[in-house]
C-alpha cells in the first residue's frame, strides 16, 4: 500500500479524481476560503510552443505566491507590534494611577525611579536635574542625579525625548548600574518656568530594547505627568 503522500486519489478515503474535481466544482470558493492552499498547490504548466517560450502562467502564479506569503508575514509583524503597543500602554497608563498613590513627594520619587523598573520592564531608571551639586544636595537620592547645565540639550538636542541602542551609559546618568544599560531612552520632564531642566532616563541591559526609530509619544506621556506631579507637590508655578 502507498503512503498518505504518494498514494493516488482513489486510495485516499476511499475518493477518485471524479469526485474531488465534482466537489471543487460546488465548493469554487474554496481557495478564498483558505487561501494558505495557494502556497502549496502546484499550477499548471501552459503548452509551450517550442523551448524559446517563456511559462509566464506559472511565473505570474508562483509571484503571487511568493506574494502571498510576504503579505502574511507582514500581517503577522504587524499583529505582534499592535500586541506589545497595547501593553506598552497599559503599563504606562498603571504606572500613571501608581504615581496617585503617593503619600509623600520622596514616595513619589520612589516610586518613579525604583517601582517603575519592573512595571515598564527596564532595569534601571533616572531622574536627572540640572544644576551646581553642591547647591542641590537635598534633592540628591537614590535615582536621583545632579548633571551639569546644558548637558540634557546635548543629549536631546532640541528633540523632547530619544530612544538608543548599543548605547555606553553614562554612571553620571544611571550611577554604579550604568555597566548594565545597553540601550536607554531619555526624556525631557517639565517641572515649570522657574525650576531646572532635567529629564528621566530609563535603561536597559537589552541592547534592542530601545531603538532610535521607535515613536516615544507613551514616554513623553509618562513625563508629562511626572513633570506636573512633581510641580503639585513642590508647589512650584505652572507654565
Amino acid at each position: 500500500m502507498a503512503d498518505g503522500i504518494t498514494a493516488p486519489v482513489s486510495e485516499i478515503a476511499g475518493l477518485s479524481e471524479s469526485d474531488v474535481i465534482e466537489w471543487l466544482k460546488q465548493n469554487s470558493d474554496l481557495l478564498i476560503r483558505h487561501p494558505d492552499l495557494c502556497e502549496i498547490l502546484l499550477p499548471p504548466t501552459a503548452p509551450r510552443g517550442g523551448d524559446n517560450v517563456v511559462d509566464l502562467q506559472r511565473f505570474m502564479v508562483q509571484r503571487l505566491q511568493g506574494e502571498l506569503h510576504r503579505v502574511s508575514h507582514v500581517g503577522n509583524e504587524l499583529l505582534d507590534a499592535s500586541r506589545q503597543n497595547l501593553s506598552l500602554t497599559q503599563r504606562v497608563h498603571a504606572a500613571v494611577l501608581m504615581l496617585l498613590e503617593a503619600g509623600s513627594f520622596e514616595h513619589m520619587i520612589h516610586m518613579a525611579t525604583q517601582d517603575w523598573t519592573d512595571l515598564l520592564e527596564v532595569d534601571v531608571i533616572s531622574l536627572c536635574v540640572e544644576g551646581d551639586p553642591d547647591r542641590m544636595k537635598e534633592i540628591v537620592t537614590g535615582g536621583v542625579f545632579v548633571l551639569p547645565n546644558g548637558t540634557i540639550d546635548t543629549l536631546l538636542g532640541a528633540l523632547p525625548a530619544v530612544a538608543r541602542d548599543n548605547c555606553e551609559a553614562a554612571s553620571w546618568i544611571y550611577g554604579p548600574a550604568a555597566s548594565l544599560v545597553r540601550s536607554d531612552a531619555l526624556a525631557r520632564l517639565d517641572f515649570g518656568p522657574t525650576a531646572p531642566a532635567a529629564m528621566l532616563a530609563l535603561g536597559s541591559r537589552e541592547a534592542d530594547k530601545f531603538q532610535p526609530h521607535q515613536g516615544t509619544e507613551l514616554l513623553q506621556f509618562l513625563t508629562g505627568v511626572l513633570g506636573r506631579s512633581v510641580q503639585a507637590w513642590l508647589d512650584l508655578p505652572p507654565k
